[in-house]
């Protein structure tokens, strides 16, 4: 049995997807401001001397996942669900 998932249910990710990707770029965004102050430089300018954070990355991906979740569910929303026999 495969699940299926409602476009309430996607949206509902979307929201909680978007809702995490803004926390994160905001943790994202103090981090790289801390390291221009003791720096001069935001991580992942030098790569040699500083490495993106996980916050970086945790906010793309978040970002990414929250907009593909608002696609499917607009496709879920235009496919009928299939006739229970």
């Amino acid at each position: 049995m495969t699940p299926r998932f409602l476009p309430g249910d996607l949206v509902a990710l979307s929201v909680a997807s978007l809702t995490g990707a803004a926390l994160m770029a905001t943790l994202a965004w103090a981090h790289m401001s801390a390291l221009h102050a003791a720096y001069g430089s935001i991580c992942g300018s030098d790569a040699s001397r500083l490495a993106h954070c996980p916050a970086c990355y945790g906010a793309v991906a978040l970002f990414l996942l929250g907009l593909s979740s608002l696609g499917f569910a607009q496709a879920a929303r235009r496919r009928p669900l299939p006739a229970k026999p």
